[in-house]
């Protein structure tokens, strides 16, 4: 909901309610603070809006309705004015405008009441009380958990001051999870199975901020490389990165693999022909000076068929051939030559390791691009030979048979 929207209490307001909306939306107006992230007008709504939801399906009369709508919406009030004990503004405020109301003393009594049991301080032992309990704890711990709960971490540390570790925050959370409960049977059918997922996620964050600590705490003891590099840069980051690299390597293999392709069927060609050239006595007896510049293609054809082929000749590195340790087989079994000598039992410990650490599988990943660009510098090498003795060769003979053809 937007903040500036208005509250609807009920559909036909009382004059009483109608007066406690215009109140309401005056505390936030006079007393509006950005660093109220969680606890804004826009809550206040919801938590209204649920407590209606609530009555209606609980079918409270209008005076029950009444009580729970005030005190939700006082209590939440009362973060705006006093955040360490909101229930005790929510409730000085309540009294102030009922004082002006000159409202019953059973009904201001019934709504202090009902926010000391939002609050925890009293049993929601009426339907009121568990009406504004419920759907106080719906909008804090059940709807929209996941999304929301960070919000109110946030506007804690601004609102006290504070900094607040994510582990202990977590802890801090299941806590305050485990004390709540539900108590109307509208409330309990619909968002009781809501709670329960609310503290399986809390226990899984618990879960895995405890998996952080102890991997911070061995790369601190041991060095480990890439440790905690997902907490500094996100993990559709990294993948991009391997992902792009990898297909850059990848395409400049095979455009090696192609270049070397062109030279060795180039050269073969050229030199069938020249030995097919050869083969006939009559050249060698009348024209034995054209030996000269077809020896020289030969010798540097063959020397640039030579290379081109050494360029695209496959290679299986291996790396831990003859290695006993698994954990040093671990560190090198993405690449097929690393693993093929392995057992099978072996290979799945290795994977079984390897999925279960972040830093590990980065490890890999980043020796297997390292030793691809390894191998790919090789091949560029011997290629560069290969077109650079055939440039040089074809000039040379191309050169020689013009000073014979017109010496």
């Amino acid at each position: 909901m937007e903040k500036n929207q208005s509250i609807q209490f009920l559909d036909d307001d009382s004059s009483l309610l109608q007066k406690a909306e215009e109140f309401l939306k005056a505390i936030f107006d006079q007393r509006k603070h950005s660093r109220l992230v969680f606890h804004n007008y826009s809550v206040l709504n919801h938590a209204i809006n649920q407590a209606k939801e609530i009555g209606v399906h609980e079918g409270a009369g209008r005076e029950v309705m009444e009580i729970a709508v005030l005190a939700t919406g006082f209590y939440f009030a009362g973060f705006v004015i006093d955040y360490a004990q909101p229930e005790v503004a929510g409730k000085k405020q309540l009294q102030l405008f009922m004082n002006m109301e000159q409202a019953p003393a059973e009904t201001i009594g019934a709504v202090l009441r009902s926010i000391d049991a939002i609050a925890g301080r009293a049993r929601p032992d009426f339907l009121p009380d568990q009406i504004a309990a419920d759907a106080t704890t719906i909008v804090t711990y059940v709807q929209d958990y996941a999304e929301r709960h960070p919000l109110l971490k946030l506007e804690r540390e601004f609102m006290q001051n504070l900094t607040v570790e994510r582990g202990e925050w977590a802890q801090m959370q299941m806590q305050e999870l485990l004390q709540q409960k539900l108590y109307t049977g509208y409330a309990r059918q619909y968002f009781e199975s809501g709670l329960a997922q609310s503290i399986l996620m809390q226990k899984q964050r618990i879960e895995k901020e405890v998996r952080n600590i102890q991997k911070e705490t061995n790369t601190v003891g041991n060095g480990e490389l890439f440790g905690n590099i997902e907490e500094n840069l996100p993990l559709r980051t990294i993948q991009t990165f391997f992902r792009v690299n990898y297909r850059t390597h990848i395409n400049l293999s095979a455009l090696a693999d192609n270049k070397a392709n062109i030279m060795i069927s180039v050269n073969s060609i050229l030199i069938s022909v020249l030995i097919t050239f050869l083969s006939y006595r009559n050249i060698s007896t009348n024209t034995p000076m054209i030996l000269l510049p077809v020896v020289i293609f030969l010798v540097t054809g063959l020397a640039s068929l030579t290379f081109a082929v050494l360029s695209a000749r496959p290679k299986v590195t291996k790396f831990n051939a003859g290695q006993k340790d698994l954990m040093e087989i671990r560190k090198n079994v993405i690449f097929f030559g690393n693993f093929v000598t392995l057992k099978l039992e072996e290979y799945e410990e290795a994977m079984d390791e390897l999925y279960r650490d972040g830093p590990l599988l980065l490890g890999n990943m980043t020796r297997d691009l390292y030793f691809l660009g390894k191998v790919l510098d090789k091949k560029y090498r011997y290629l560069t030979v290969s077109y650079n003795i055939f440039m040089v060769g074809f000039v040379v003979t191309v050169g020689t048979f013009l000073v014979i053809l017109f010496a």
